[in-house]
């Protein structure tokens, strides 16, 4: 086993037009690493792809793959034949040496045509030759070994979750199932090395989860969990590189991250977690290095200053140092200063007209209070694609929206997430039942496909249509000085919205929403195409907003930081001879996902959830239970197991952080692939056995309470 990497960048460079978006770019990729690539949008991420995938050469520098390696590349497009079934995807995906059924065909048809040639010739019989030939092929067919092809495909399409979908048509496939099929197809090529450009891209939560713990999965078992055997003695560790704003997919899955940023690319040791501590322990030290060297400028200034006498000729180089410290601290300000994230504020306000003493109508704000933005009494829709009634994408739903709620819709795609939303921004109404909305409740809608946009505006136009000036924060504001809080320069100002990338066309559509003052924000997938920098900002004014919010996404991060309610969609349920979609309030994620997977095993629909338990007035969701549901005691067995668990766990919680930094040593000092390789798997046993501690120690904690 070689310890060489797998892939090398050297002194990487680039530009496109004027824009100079990385250069000096060095890092590789070793045997057992998983790199996560992230920067802001337009920072260079897809075309550093393109340059590791040889699809672009660069301006300057190096690009090198170990010789004899097995990649991968899983695209944002998938090329494949629509016409044909999942099982003949993959079956076209499959290396011929692990078709054994097509080996052992080619094998027998060989030598059933090796036997007919003694049927004009009995003499061959007797010939060294051809019996060497017959020996030769006899000795391949019997050492073939290793799963039948059948049984790799059905091992496949059960780690895809696919199997009822073996004969269906690749084109009938949702967005997230052609995901998965590529991924598997991809797998079954056995490689070393997978490339992966923007994975969840437009992928459910479930097929996200999916994804995670697929990856996992083969970092640990290798290729063996589709049912097939290494073709190497002694294989060496999977990695893979991808391209991903999912932060909790990064913070599971990767080893390093490479950030692209402002024309420089920073390597980092560790998941999105490790990310994120050095990066502000990095932007911290470069406003301290700014902070002394003004020190320094200033000192240097008042030496200047002093008169023509200092400044003899002695003192040449002084002047020239003094020079030099204004241009570094200019540039540093410069850097510092320039925008990285987007900047919003969300506003929420109840607007309505009074009477005033003149008997004229005035403008007044009302306070939010506990109002019901919109509510939902008994509503029932019919799925969209039936002729009758024979399937229904939820029935007798009641739901009430009010202020500081942030409701989350939970589920895969076709489940009728959109279609709810768009009853909920009046846009349709429901097969029966009745939607009320308050008198002042006030709308904004951001929507996945972007048709609010009229890709035919400018981007002033779109955000200021009548003039130079916009409403914004109490005051106005230039327009110039709106769009660079979104980071649109004037350079962009003139471009059209069909000119612009997916993730400048959500950044646009929530500047234009931001105008509207809406109290009631419906975001249907806003994450899309958005990167971390904004994401984050996103996050954080979402949360502070005071109006209600009714949103979908597949971040599960995002969903995790905003959300305080989730709606999730179970699965359907057979009621008489209609299938009838079940949806249950949560109080967060993990508990969602969980009731999902049971759901899905036991085909029994816990005891429904209503809104009014669900929301109760302290605006926080209430867990699910069944009423049956009865805590049980904890058995003298189990009151010792918990406590030596919590003895291991305090063990465990001093282990780790020793393990991670023996681990950064290695890395620092260089040292074998072997030692590092053994300090990563230790690192990784000890944190699954504290992530499955915790899980245990919950358990019983709840029977102990009892």
């Amino acid at each position: 086993m070689s310890f060489a990497p797998y892939l090398t960048c050297h002194n990487l460079a680039i530009r496109y037009g004027v824009t100079q978006l990385f250069e000096n770019l060095c890092f590789a990729v070793h045997p057992g690493e998983r790199w996560g690539i992230v920067g802001p949008n337009g920072a260079g991420k897809s075309t550093l792809f393109r340059l590791l995938t040889g699809v672009t050469e660069p301006d300057s520098g190096t690009v090198a793959m170990r010789n004899g390696i097995r990649c991968v590349v899983v695209t944002q497009k998938f090329d494949v034949d629509e016409n044909s079934t999942v099982e003949e995807a993959l079956k076209k995906a499959l290396p011929p040496e692990y078709d054994l059924d097509s080996q052992r065909d080619f094998l027998e048809k060989e030598m059933d045509a090796h036997a007919a040639l003694t049927e004009n010739n009995h003499d061959l019989v007797h010939d060294v030759m051809w019996e060497r030939k017959l020996t030769s092929l006899q000795d391949s067919l019997s050492n073939l070994s290793g799963a039948g092809t059948q049984n790799i495909l059905d091992s496949a399409l059960r780690v895809a979750n696919m199997t009822d979908m073996a004969n269906r048509p690749v084109s009938s496939l949702s967005g997230g199932q052609q995901k998965r099929l590529q991924i598997i197809s991809a797998l079954l090529q056995n490689p070393q090395l997978i490339l992966l450009d923007e994975p969840t891209n437009h992928l459910d939560v479930q097929t996200v989860d999916w994804l995670e713990e697929f990856l996992l999965g083969i970092v640990e078992q290798g290729i063996g969990l589709l049912g097939i055997r290494a073709k190497d003695s002694t294989p060496e560790p999977f990695s893979f590189v991808i391209i991903s704003h999912d932060r909790a997919l990064l913070d599971t899955l990767v080893t390093n991250i490479l950030e692209i940023e402002g024309g420089q690319a920073r390597p980092f040791v560790g998941n999105y977690e490790a990310y994120a501590q050095q990066k502000l322990e990095i932007e911290i030290s470069e406003q301290k290095s700014k902070d002394r060297m003004a020190n320094l400028y200033r000192r240097e200034l008042a030496w200047l200053r002093r008169g023509a006498q200092a400044r003899s000729t002695k003192q040449t180089a002084r002047i020239h140092r003094a020079e030099a410290l204004g241009k570094d601290l200019k540039t540093k300000e410069q850097k510092i200063q320039t925008p990285k994230k987007t900047d919003m504020e969300f506003e929420a306000q109840l607007q309505d007209e009074e009477r005033n003493s003149d008997d004229n109508f005035v403008p007044v704000l009302r306070s939010l209070g506990e109002q019901q933005l919109v509510v939902l009494k008994k509503c029932t829709v019919v799925h969209p694609n039936q002729d009758t009634k024979s399937k229904l994408l939820f029935r007798d739903m009641d739901l009430a929206i009010k202020p500081r709620m942030r409701l989350a819709l939970l589920g895969p795609n076709g489940c009728g997430k959109s279609t709810l939303l768009n009853i909920l921004a009046g846009h349709t109404k429901p097969t029966s039942g009745e939607v009320i909305f308050h008198e002042l409740t006030k709308i904004s809608y951001f929507d996945q496909q972007r048709e609010e946009l009229d890709k035919t505006l400018t981007v002033r136009q779109t955000v200021s249509p009548d003039g130079e000036f916009v409403f914004f924060g109490g005051r106005h504001l230039h327009v110039m000085s709106y769009l660079e809080r979104f980071l649109f320069w004037r350079e962009d100002a003139m471009r059209t919205v069909s000119e612009l990338s997916g993730g400048e066309q959500a950044r646009i559509l929530l500047a234009k929403l931001m105008l509207e003052h809406g109290n009631l924000l419906i975001l249907d997938e806003p994450t899309n195409d958005l990167d971390i920098n904004t994401l984050q900002t996103l996050e954080r004014n979402l949360a502070d907003f005071q109006g209600g919010i009714i949103f979908t996404s597949h971040d599960r991060y995002f969903l995790q930081r905003v959300a305080t309610h989730i709606l999730a969609y179970l699965g359907d349920k057979r009621e008489g001879n209609i299938l009838v979609g079940q949806w249950m309030m949560f109080p967060d994620l993990n508990q969602a996902l969980e009731n999902i997977d049971k759901f899905k095993s036991d085909k029994h629909m816990p005891q429904k959830v209503t809104p009014a338990q669900s929301a109760p007035e302290n605006g926080t969701a209430a867990p699910a239970r069944n009423e049956g549901a009865r805590k049980k005691k904890a058995s003298f067995q189990e009151v010792r197991e918990f406590e030596t668990l919590e003895k291991r766990i305090a063990a465990l919680e001093k282990m780790i952080p020793s393990l991670t930094q023996e681990l950064e040593a290695a890395y620092a000092e260089s040292k074998p692939f072997a030692e590092i390789a053994r300090l990563q798997g230790e690192l990784a046993a000890r944190q699954n056995e504290m992530n499955v501690s915790y899980v245990r120690w919950e358990e019983l904690f709840e029977k102990m309470d009892a």
